[in-house]
């Protein structure tokens, strides 16, 4: 995942699932999704709204997910940006240029069929990196929006008292009411077609899931209703951000094959341990390692924040699950688990830190 990128460097989900199988040719679903994709990346993304004409909003937002995935892709544009008009006047034959604006190139580029439907795997995943990078794109800037609206009622705030005091007709309402309200409909607005986007993947049979920036597979649909959605809702703000990008590593790796998958499973779950012990103020500065931690949730004195028996089950997690593959095995065996092990490793650290973001 984006661990091993450079800022530079733009996370997509064709290079992610490059080498796992998605689809054996390009289908009728296909077609569905990227048409509906496209109707989603307009206005209703950017703006809340579905508007008849798209909007400077939208086509800013459209404009920099294109130009990140058009580089990663090495491409210059995703499909044709302009286009051509023969015309005759006076006897002589010209040829007029037109700009196709940039929510032109990308629901192009989104609806086009393949020449050959065979190609379908990676036609998909190609055009799967810009909903991705559109969605997350979206999600940074409403948490953006999100951080300073306090900086933001407070000056509506000030504002209102001033209208108050000053003596002069005033437009009926408080703005301090209205920034409130906008931002309640930004979040509302996007969770809303967050959910869409999860339905029509669902229908369009890709075992994928949309969640706090990236696009990714899911195993089993009832885990992924019970454990994973809710999982990927409380981790989605500060302070959880290290568990949330240690989980979706660890599930890239699940994806790709990779042994080490489980390893950062355990990692997330030890990052909201110790995020509970330090927010809570117990962490001493004498922690060794995450059995240390565990003590401090146990510790009668801080009020037993877990029971002593859910402790010893998660330094049993650190111990049999992760310490094996933290050090070098010498002569031993390669620790290795089973893509059934890997899984129930994934969905247990979920339940876990759902469990302690919950009670915290």
């Amino acid at each position: 995942m984006g661990a091993e990128a450079s800022k530079v460097i733009t996370d997509i989900f064709a290079r992610r699932y490059a080498d796992v199988p998605l689809r054996s040719q390009y289908f009728e679903e296909d077609r569905r999704f990227m048409n509906q994709a496209a109707a989603m990346l307009l206005d209703p993304l950017w703006t809340g709204y579905k508007q008849d004409k798209v909007s400077d909003i939208a086509e800013a937002g459209l404009k920099s997910s294109h130009d990140l995935l058009a580089l990663e892709l090495g491409r210059e544009y995703l499909s044709d940006r302009y286009w051509f008009q023969t015309y005759t006047f006076n006897g002589n034959t010209n040829t007029q240029a037109h700009t196709y604006t940039y929510a032109n190139v990308c629901k192009n580029f989104l609806i086009k069929m393949p020449d050959d439907v065979a190609k379908g795997d990676v036609w998909v995943k190609d055009r799967l990196s810009l909903v991705e990078i559109a969605f997350r794109m979206r999600a940074q800037q409403i948490a953006i929006a999100n951080a300073e609206l306090p900086k933001a009622i407070a000056k509506a705030e000030l504002e209102d008292s001033r209208v108050q005091t000053s003596g002069f007709m005033r437009v009926p309402g408080r703005r301090v009411d209205g920034v409130r309200a906008v931002n309640a409909r930004i979040n509302a607005a996007f969770d809303e077609l967050v959910r869409d986007l999860n339905e029509r993947l669902r229908l369009a049979q890709y075992k994928l899931t949309y969640h706090n920036g990236f696009i990714q597979l899911f195993e089993d649909d009832t885990v992924n209703a019970t454990v994973a959605v809710p999982f990927w809702q409380l981790v989605g703000n500060s302070p959880w951000d290290n568990v949330d990008f240690q989980m979706k590593e660890a599930i890239d790796r699940r994806d790709n094959g990779d042994r080490m998958a489980a390893f950062h499973a355990v990692c997330a779950l030890e990052s909201c341990i110790k995020i509970v012990s330090d927010l809570k103020g117990w962490t001493t500065g004498n922690e060794k390692g995450a059995a240390n931690y565990v003590s401090n949730l146990v510790s009668q004195k801080n009020g037993r924040f877990i029971e002593v028996w859910e402790g010893d089950m998660l330094t049993k997690m650190f111990s049999d699950v992760r310490n094996p593959f933290a050090h070098g095995p010498g002569q031993s065996p390669m620790p290795t688990l089973s893509p059934e092990q890997t899984n129930w490793t994934i969905e247990t650290a979920m339940t876990w830190i759902k469990s302690l973001v919950r009670r915290f």
